[in-house]
Formats: structure tokens, sequence, C-alpha cells
């Protein structure tokens, strides 16, 4: 830090942001503030919840432009708040739907919060939900007082927001609880269906691991003292057999440094969205993982808009839980669309599924677009449970099959030794 900068103190940054309200409405405008985290502060004790912030271009503040910028097309890059440290969907669904119940009975705010801090699964919870309780305590909105927490979801505050300003705050805590427990839900089936692939994909490794590196050599060894001409099977067996065993640390550390270069290369932002986009485009995986940004996208939109969330709002917090980086982008350009004064499916044909997309088009035309958004997120969940059930129907037989395979080349190897040696000795 310069003399100057001692002097003076932190140089004033023009910031230009972009949040959302108590209503749900999309406010835009820029703030002077030092750093980034004082710029959240100061927007958040005017009851407005950021999603895009980033530093004027250099022309439009008068001490200087530093830190980070919007997008080239906007003049600098855009900075989203989306990296946040939660709890599991579960743990926080059973406090939240507490929450919602002592409420909605008319216990007081802060004694619901109380008992949730007491409940809560672990110390990082407890914490958190002790000091909401006494942020509310002091006057603050629950809303206010949940979105200065990163444990929970970033979707948390507006939607609490919303049901502050209607006078609905039980029905909203509701909706974020029967959207945790299914979000939970589905990736309990997901991962239940996964657990059997997985465990014979490792038993398969451990038991081709265990022939090649134990059996083989050991019968190599008891051959080799027979002398005589070996088939081409065996040779290749042995072979195969002989290099795994001396050279495998090649190999692990070969496997390492593809992992660390790996975990490099995803950590490039840019990089990881060209995987990402590779992601979409390929034959089976592409039109599996729209549907997955499908069931995230709509499940968060439609809980937004029941607890009164702006449309363009609720379209930024349901984009934030789509994890494909690709898809992100083409959903923001969605809301653009939106934002000129386009319909709602028409922005999202094309990025998410036909049927998603046709349940929006009939929600919009109906004037029920948050019930047809959910009935598009649980359409979705289903789809992708059933393209995992067949994929995963696959998988076994093929695993199955390989090992099987294997276990009977490495047979047919040592018995043609066998016979060969025993031809020579007769």
């Amino acid at each position: 830090m310069s003399d100057l900068e001692r002097d003076l103190g932190p140089a004033v940054v023009r910031w230009r942001y972009e949040a959302a309200d108590a209503t749900g409405a999309v406010v835009r405008g820029e703030i002077d503030a030092s750093t980034e985290r004082e710029a959240i502060d100061v927007l958040r004790r005017r009851l407005l919840w950021v999603t895009a912030l980033a530093s004027a271009p250099a022309g439009s503040s008068n001490v200087g432009s530093r830190g980070r910028t919007l997008s080239p097309a906007a003049g600098a890059t855009r900075w989203s708040f989306t990296t946040r440290r939660t709890t599991s969907a579960r743990d926080l669904a059973v406090v939240t739907r507490a929450i919602a119940t002592l409420v909605a009975a008319g216990v007081p705010l802060d004694r619901a919060l109380g008992y949730a801090s007491t409940q809560a699964p672990d110390d990082a919870s407890r914490s958190a939900f002790t000091a909401v309780r006494d942020a509310v305590r002091n006057g603050q909105p629950l809303s206010t007082a949940v979105g200065a927490h990163a444990l929970f979801p970033r979707w948390f505050a507006p939607t609490l927001a919303a049901g502050e300003a209607s006078g609905t705050l039980d029905a909203s805590l509701l909706l974020l609880a029967e959207h945790l427990e299914r979000s939970d839900a589905v990736r309990s089936r997901l991962r239940s269906a996964l657990v059997y692939p997985a465990v014979l994909g490792v038993a398969s490794i451990v038991g081709v691991a265990v022939i090649m590196l134990v059996v083989v050599p050991r019968f190599a060894d008891l051959i080799a003292d027979n002398g005589g001409t070996l088939p081409l099977s065996t040779r290749l067996l042995i072979g195969l057999s002989t290099t795994l065993s001396g050279s495998w640390w090649v190999l692990l550390a070969g496997s390492v440094l593809a992992v660390v270069s790996w975990r490099r290369t995803m950590s490039n932002p840019t990089q990881r969205q060209r995987w990402h986009g590779a992601l979409l485009r390929w034959p089976v995986v592409g039109p599996l993982e729209r549907t997955r940004g499908a069931a995230a996208y709509t499940g968060t939109l439609s809980v937004a808009l029941q607890a009164g969330v702006g449309l363009l709002s609720a379209m930024q917090l349901a984009r934030q839980v789509v994890n494909n980086r690709q898809l992100q982008q083409e959903l923001e350009g969605a809301e653009q669309r939106v934002r000129e004064g386009g319909a709602l499916s028409a922005a999202l044909d094309g990025i998410l599924p036909p049927l998603a997309v046709r349940l929006l088009d009939a929600g919009e035309v109906g004037g029920d677009l948050a019930t047809l958004a959910s009935r598009a997120a649980h359409t979705a969940d289903a789809d992708v449970q059933r393209a995992l059930t067949q994929a995963v129907t696959l998988v076994e037989p093929a695993l199955i099959l390989g090992f099987g395979g294997l276990v009977g080349f490495v047979a047919l190897a040592l018995l043609q030794a066998i016979y060969g040696i025993n031809a020579s000795t007769l």
C-alpha cells in the first residue's frame, strides 16, 4: 500500500449492479464503495439482493476503476455470486419446514428461529440460525438476515422477501422446504441407481488387478522351468502382466497427473465452459444434461414465482442453480429476450427440452406459469431418472460381460499353456 493510500484510505470505486428488490423487480444502478463486499453490504441494507456486480468503466468513475469488469459487450466482465457453502438439502429442508409450521401456527418468528437453532444438525448451521434469530430480534427482515449467510442457497432471500412483502412468509418457507425435499429425493434416487454399477466396477477392477499382478506372475514362474514354446495367448497375457507389475508406478503417477491437470483445466472458467458446451453436443449425454438443467431451472422458477418474485428475477435465481456453464450462458440470453418483451417459452425454445418449453407456453397462455413450471420440473426429474435407469441397465451387463470375458481369456491362456506343457512331456 502506498503512502497516499494510507493517508487517504482505500480508493472509492464506482460499481454497476443488478439486483432484486423485495417484490422481485429487477433494479439496476451504480454505487460508490471501496470494495465489492462493502457494495454488497450497502445494497443489502437497502433490501436489494445482488445478482450481478462489476466495476464501472474507467470513464464513469471519478477515481478510476479497478477490480472485476463487465462482459466485453458491456465493457466489463460480469461477476455472479454463486459460490456458497450450504448444508445438506435434506437437513435444511427439515429445519425450514419446522419454521414454516411454527410460523403458520402463530409462533413468533424469533422463537421459531430459536427452535431451528437448537434442531440444526451441525455447528455451522446452528450458528447461522442463531445469527439469523438475533438479527430478526434486532429488527432486520428475515430475508435480509438469511441473505447475509452463505449457509443458505442464493434463491432463499428473494423468495422470503416476496413472502414478507405479500404477508405469506409461512407459505414461502413451505415452498422452499418442499423444493429442497424434492431436489434431495431426486438426488437420492440417482445415487441409489448408481450404487450397484459402482460396486460392480470396483469389484471388476480389483479382480483384474489380482489376476494380473498376483495369479499370472506366479503361474509364469511355474511354467518357466518347464521350457517349451508357449501359445500366443499365454505370451500376451504374461507380457501384459509383466508390464503392469513392473510399471505400475508409472501408471499411478500418470493417473495422478491426469487428475491434477483435469482439475486445473476445470478451474479455468473459459475451459470449463468449453467442456460443458461439448457435453451438450454429445449424442446421449447432451440431452440428459439439458434435461437435468431443465429440472433444476423450472423447479426453482416455480418456487420463486409462487412466492411472488417477478419473472425476470425468478429467471435469474433459477439460472444460478444450473450447473452447466454453457447452459447458464444460454439462459442469460433468454433473460435478455424476455427483458426486451419476448415470451418466456419462445426465449427458452431450443435451450430447454421441448416438453418443458410446451408446458411453460401453456402456463403463459393459461395465466398459471408457476404451476406449469412445477409440472415441467417433475416431468424433467422423471425423464432424468428414467434415462439414467436405462443407462444403468446397459452398463451392468457390459461390466459383467467385460469382466467375464477377461477371466475367460485368462483361463484360456493358462489352459493352453498347461496343455502345451503336458503335450511336450509325452
